[in-house]
């Protein structure tokens, strides 16, 4: 670059506004630079990214580029995102495919536009161009008077290498649009190798990824390791016996791989954490010792990657993030030995191992990798994985890239790197606490419309009211009863509206009479009133079964989209026949997505319905910790006296309405068999279960158990009955859909007892953080309660673990993080 050009436009930054028109003709005359940046530089910088969607790895490395040189102008294909705080507040000039029809959910679509796309960004006022780039950023045009640095995450891999897997998952790979795909990829090999002229100096993550820009493009690059927030993480010394897999569910992480490897190892137990298109085939091949998470907030993450005793990593990556993160949590990694895992974890064979490789992407060789390493677990210091970590620290990433940069570019080589400042987004004058204290809400949050057909707080309504909490401005509630849920919901400052559900009151799951006639009319007025709300929605979002069908009806009318949250495990257990066949028609007719509270309800709906599975998400419920901690410093005797429950008898608490497929009689049948034990039950008869209501009252007499069982009714204050107990069980005798009472009863740090079916599988592990009996069995509950009762070791125990993956599974910010993440996306498609 010509040095004494840079040395006249000194103080000159500029950048060009967001694109008037949708494309830009080449040879136009630049927009007038505007003002200086700043007064200590002398350089004008351009970064250009690829697309701006998401924070990934890409954006990760993009973030640190903004911290070196944190006066550049940003280019990028398109600008979505949600969360800005990494772009530091910058604006961003986009191309003209960010105005094409649904660019927002279908930009790789514009595939083909893209080389002329990013052609059209005009950063011809600039004196550096860095290129941050995995698809087509390298391509931006420059003149012979700029320096062009690009940092290459890899060349346009399903233009090359990954081309013919590309046109497999595509379906591309016969017929005309096969013909047309591959002229395309064809086109984009061309102009990429082309491109490739332009750029002055490569800048590679990986040696991996230098090799295949040497093959592509014929040219050298320096290798400088993307940024890893090693700091985020801290050493942990202490691991217990499970191992971990954190990715997107995509094909290329063969998560399904390491599922199917643990499944043929059932004393070894896999932890998976991570969403994505592959989970409903992920979840079929795991066994019962594969535990599927999910999507997690990185509390969660961090929680798992420092206790887990090796984390196990079957992709083929550029670099790898996961893998370096989990060294910096002192946990050595089981990796697939081709790509940059080969250069961020140190194999067996040199001193201070960090982890081992498997040579095959099989079920085979995972195998054998994970009993090797088992014998061989000794060989791994934490420490010594933290310290290899460290090298690939975001510190490290900026002094090596400005170092680069600095080279390349003669007028800075007396400018220094500047220091780091977090950026932080909230406005001045708000105080820390302030800020941890608030939830923050997505960006483009869409407008909600929530139905539900109860006026009762029952399970379904509490966790509804997490949601409600959170979202409250953008959520309107619409309830077809009245009731204490009502008023809940109004001290939240939301919007309510009741509307008069009529004969629908009468409907049970089980069965009964549609409604015909007069109450046909009622049943139309109902889905008017509803549509008539849902106009000024985004997306209605249904709680229950009753409000789907009413939703998928009045969604269809206003062409609203319509997400289900999934409460129930829809089977003939649960529902009667016409009400599955309702649902199934619904779910044909108007349902856009299906938000499952459980696997198990997921599973039962998919092959109930044969829903698409990628429209069905796992969301556990979240249940606030903070009123069970607020009881902490309470006296069990104070609780006990306020209830009137015996101060010194050891209680077993049942907290659910009273029915049949609850269970409670079953809780009863073993007390009689535990004479030193006394039965609390909290709840009523809600929904026409008056008879069980007294057939319960009449086996307590019967059975002479009046002075040992205490019938409590609906209680407000259910952390308070929970906290006066001494253990908590779930009886149900059919599958739970989920089980809140369990995830409740951990909170308040009591050892819970449930049925083993349903949803509680997924919230238990057995002698762990729980107890499993088997649904019914009056006998098998017993003796488990009389093991509680005397065993205070297990009692402990159980407590603890109870207590600590409650915290981490089941929280309220990532409940409903994950169900506001599904809203937003549903609405923008």
């Amino acid at each position: 670059m010509n040095h004494d050009v840079l040395e006249k436009n000194l103080l000159r930054p500029a950048t060009r506004s967001a694109l008037d028109e949708l494309t830009h003709v080449p040879g136009a005359q630049p927009r007038a630079p505007r003002g200086p940046l700043r007064t200590d530089q002398d350089v004008r910088i351009a970064i250009v990214h690829d697309w701006l969607v998401t924070y990934a790895g890409a954006e990760k490395v993009l973030e640190q580029m903004i911290a070196c040189f944190p006066d550049a102008d940003l280019f990028s294909l398109v600008d979505f995102l949600d969360d800005r705080s990494f772009l530091r507040g910058k604006p961003v000039t986009t191309s003209f495919i960010q105005k094409l029809p649904r660019a927002r959910s279908k930009y790789r679509a514009y595939l083909p536009l893209m080389p002329l796309a990013i052609e059209q960004l005009d950063v011809s006022a600039y004196d550096v161009v860095i290129s941050s780039s995995h698809a087509v950023a390298k391509g931006i045009l420059t003149g012979p008077d700029q320096v062009h640095i690009s940092y290459v995450h890899s060349p346009i891999r399903y233009a090359w290498d990954l081309q013919h897997q590309y046109l497999q998952q595509s379906k591309l790979t016969h017929g005309p649009k096969s013909v047309l795909a591959r002229l395309i990829l064809h086109y984009i090999r061309n102009w990429d190798i082309r491109t490739a002229n332009s750029v002055d100096s490569f800048i590679s993550n990986s040696a991996f990824i230098a090799r295949r820009i040497k093959k592509v493009y014929q040219r050298d690059a320096q290798v400088i390791f993307p940024p890893v927030d090693v700091d985020a993480f801290s050493l942990c010394t202490q691991k217990e016996d499970f191992y971990l897999t954190a990715s997107r569910m995509v094909p290329y992480k063969k998560i399904d791989l390491i599922v199917e490897a643990f499944a043929r190892m059932p004393t070894r137990k896999l932890v998976v954490i991570g969403d994505g298109p592959e989970m409903a085939k992920i979840r079929a091949k795991a066994g019962p010792n594969v535990e599927i998470l999910g999507y997690q907030p990185f509390e969660v993450l961090k929680d798992h990657m420092s206790r887990a005793k090796a984390f196990v990593f079957a992709a083929e990556e550029d670099f790898g993030i996961s893998v370096v993160e989990a060294q910096a949590c002192g946990t050595p990694v089981i990796a697939f030995g081709k790509g940059g895992a080969l250069e961020t974890v140190r194999d067996l064979s040199g001193p201070q191992p960090t982890g081992m490789f498997f040579d095959r992407q099989d079920a085979e060789a995972i195998v054998a990798a994970v009993e090797r390493f088992d014998e061989l677990a000794q060989r791994f210091v934490p420490a010594d994985c933290r310290a290899n970590a460290e090298q690939f620290s975001a510190e490290r990433f900026r002094e090596r890239l400005f170092a680069h940069v600095r080279a390349a570019v003669p007028a800075l080589r007396g400018v220094t790197l500047p220091p780091y400042v977090q950026y932080v987004p909230n406005p001045p004058g708000l105080e820390h606490s302030e800020r941890e204290g608030q939830h923050e809400l997505p960006a483009d949050l869409p407008r909600i419309l929530a139905v539900d057909q109860s006026g009762v707080l029952g399970g379904a309504e509490l966790s509804l009211l997490e949601i409600v909490k959170a979202l409250r401005s953008r959520v309107e509630v619409v309830l077809f009863d009245d009731g204490p849920f009502r008023s809940e919901l109004a001290k939240t400052g939301v919007a309510v509206n009741v509307l008069d559900a009529g004969v629908l009151k009468n409907i049970r799951k089980q069965g009964g009479s549609l409604p015909k006639g007069q109450a046909l009319k009622g049943l139309l007025a109902l889905v008017r009133a509803t549509a008539q709300r849902a106009r000024a929605a985004d997306v209605i979002y249904a709680n229950t079964q009753r409000a789907m069908v009413i939703g998928a009806v009045a969604g269809k009318l206003v062409r609203r989209p319509v997400v289900w949250h999934l409460r129930d495990i829809v089977s003939a257990e649960h529902f009667g026949g016409k009400q599955l066949a309702i649902i199934k028609w619904c779910a044909r007719l108007g349902l856009k997505h299906v938000i499952a509270n459980s696997a198990a309800s997921a599973q039962a709906f998919a092959q109930l319905t044969q829903f698409d599975s990628k429209r069905i998400d796992v969301v556990f419920n979240g249940i606030s910790a903070e009123p069970f901690d607020a009881l902490r410093a309470v006296p069990q005797a104070t609780l006990r006296e306020r209830l009137k429950l015996p101060r010194d008898a050891f209680l077993v608490g049942s907290f659910s309405r009273l029915a049949r497929w609850k269970g409670q009689h079953v809780l009863l049948e073993a007390m009689v068999l535990n004479p030193q034990m006394h039965a609390v039950l909290v709840g009523a008869a809600l929904f026409g279960e008056d008879q069980y209501e007294v057939e319960l009252h009449a086996f307590v007499a019967a059975h002479g158990l009046g002075e040992r069982v205490h019938f409590l009714g609906f209680q407000h204050d259910i952390p308070a009955c929970m906290c006066a107990v001494d253990a908590v069980v779930h009886t149900s005798i059919t599958p739970e859909p989920f089980g809140r009472v369990i995830v409740e009863g951990m909170l308040a740090r009591r050892p819970v007892v449930a049925a083993r079916a349903g949803g509680v599988l997924e919230i238990i592990d057995d002698h762990e953080n729980g107890i499993l009996c088997t649904p019914g069995d009056a006998h098998a509950l017993a003796d488990t309660l009389a093991e509680l009762r005397s065993n205070d070791e297990l009692r402990e125990k159980l407590v603890e673990n109870g207590y600590r993956s409650a915290l981490s599974r089941f929280g309220t910010q990532s409940y409903v993080d994950g169900v506001a993440r599904i809203l937003k996306d549903v609405a923008r498609t």
